[in-house]
């Protein structure tokens, strides 16, 4: 294995978080931030000679603001969620797993084999997510979709009963379970997306994609990113 080294091993870049919207992923209290995405960065610094500072937007905000070279770095991604961008990026060896899940209360339970279960309903999505299998029949109005801003947002529509069903990483919907008593009725249903997830790069950082992709494999190696995840259930 080569060792991390560039000419540019002093630079600080610009990591985006989704504001408020993706618990453990990133979850802001009190002026402070914590969870899966900044430890991840805390230990790429501890391998690594670069720093990263965290700009918080909405996630539709956040990826235009990566397609204008603001932000450098999208972590927990995949390159099938973002064919529709303006700029694609480049992307890491994967160093995780997204599963994310159709939610709903018992008494909407319903089974997701295939996007034609969910033809004719309306689902909760955060706005700028996207979910490949269902991309074209939400675009064909097959199903219709319910935007909103964060998850948070997504599952007090759900309590509400503005809406039946919402998509929510596994994840997310286990933390806000955990922490909220009051979600505990939701039941968790099928999958409806599993895919690995990378470091998402703008093109004018792309040299530091081999230096990441270093960082990452000495990271798994060690259980440093394993142990996170652990952290956060």
């Amino acid at each position: 294995m080569c060792s991390i080294a560039t000419p540019n091993n002093a630079e600080t870049y610009s990591v985006m978080l989704y504001q408020g919207a993706n618990p453990p992923y990133t979850i802001i209290k009190d002026n402070s931030s914590s969870g899966i995405f900044i430890d991840l960065f805390n230990e790429i610094s501890n391998v690594t000679p670069y720093k990263f500072v965290f700009k918080n937007y909405p996630a539709a905000r956040a990826l235009q603001e990566f397609d204008m070279g603001r932000v450098d770095i999208e972590p927990g991604v995949n390159e099938k969620w973002r064919q529709n961008t303006k700029i694609l990026g480049s992307f890491t060896i994967p160093y995780g797993v997204s599963k994310e899940v159709i939610v709903f209360k018992k008494e909407n339970k319903i089974k997701v084999n295939t996007p034609k279960d969910l033809y004719g309903k309306t689902i909760g999505v955060v706005r700028g997510y996207s979910y490949p299998h269902y991309d074209l029949p939400f675009k064909e109005n097959k199903i219709k979709k319910a935007i909103n801003r964060s998850e948070k947002l997504l599952l007090k529509q759900l309590q509400a009963d503005r809406v039946k069903y919402i998509f929510i990483g596994y994840r997310t919907i286990k933390y806000y379970m955990q922490q909220n008593p009051q979600y505990r009725n939701i039941i968790i249903g099928d999958v409806v997306s599993q895919v690995a997830v990378k470091l998402r790069v703008h093109p004018s950082k792309s040299y530091l994609i081999s230096d990441l992709n270093i960082a990452l494999e000495k990271l798994i190696t060690n259980g440093k990113i394993d142990d996170i995840y652990k952290k956060y259930q």
